[in-house]
């Protein structure tokens, strides 16, 4: 069964449709990037599918029930990191990483993770006690980052982690964090405008533009260059450089 799916979802603003008959099954353990133009509704989506945006035709089902977004249980599911991350003022980044654990999975839960190994992965130990507004743009966002993996929802909703002012070795703990997340069941679906990036870093792949779901495969078996290549067409990347 799947873990989140979106069948015949329709979302607009004022009279325009942003999305228009999206459908999607993603798996637990699966990581999935989804793709677009600028304006094609990537964050738009991630907002429908995390039931913090309505939606206006259509449905969106976590672990089979239909979502219901003033259900607590249903909320706590999954979680979207924002392309510009969010977290609690004051707090330096271990207890902010803390707080989200709380909230998501109890006082009393264990952390998924050796906290310390991660700050260090992640570049952020030497300033880990600093309040995370007092950080980098690309600091917050590996804060936030941490904080999201202490939270460990079922389905982890990240939008642009590419494109977050990270650094070299963020994106790449990224890519370890969300790797170990899937490992565990989890669900990761990330947006990105960069195809290449998809093609090396994902178990299926989702495009959508015009509306609608214009893409939608498991990359297992497809070669990376072709699959680039493919994905650039798609976004009329190839077709601008001939």
């Amino acid at each position: 069964m799947a873990l989140l799916e979106a069948e015949g979802l329709g979302k607009r603003y004022d009279s325009k449709w942003v999305l228009r008959d999206v459908d999607l099954s993603l798996g637990a353990g699966e990581i999935v990037a989804v793709l677009g133009i600028n304006g094609a509704g990537k964050t738009t989506l991630l907002g429908c599918l995390a039931g913090i945006l309505g939606w206006d035709r259509g449905e969106v089902k976590i672990g089979g029930e239909k979502l219901d977004r003033d259900r607590l249980d249903h909320r706590q599911r999954m979680m979207l990191l924002p392309g510009d991350g969010f977290h609690f003022g004051g707090a330096d980044t271990i207890r902010n990483a803390a707080i989200f654990s709380e909230l998501w999975r109890g006082i009393d839960a264990a952390p998924p993770l050796d906290l310390e190994e991660w700050l260090e992965r992640l570049g952020l130990l030497e300033v880990a006690l600093h309040p995370v507004e007092s950080l980098s743009r690309g600091q917050r966002y590996k804060s936030v980052l941490l904080a999201l993996h202490c939270a460990d929802p079922e389905v982890w909703l990240i939008d642009e982690p590419f494109a977050a002012g990270m650094d070299a070795r963020g994106m790449e703990a990224f890519r370890r964090l969300a790797r170990a997340a899937a490992e565990r069941g989890r669900c990761i679906v990330y947006t990105t405008q960069f195809p290449e990036l998809a093609a090396r870093f994902a178990d299926r792949i989702v495009v959508i533009g015009r509306g609608g779901t214009r893409m939608n495969e498991r990359t297992e078996g497809q070669d990376a260059e072709v699959l680039t290549r493919r994905l650039g067409v798609e976004l009329g990347i190839e077709e601008a450089r001939a």
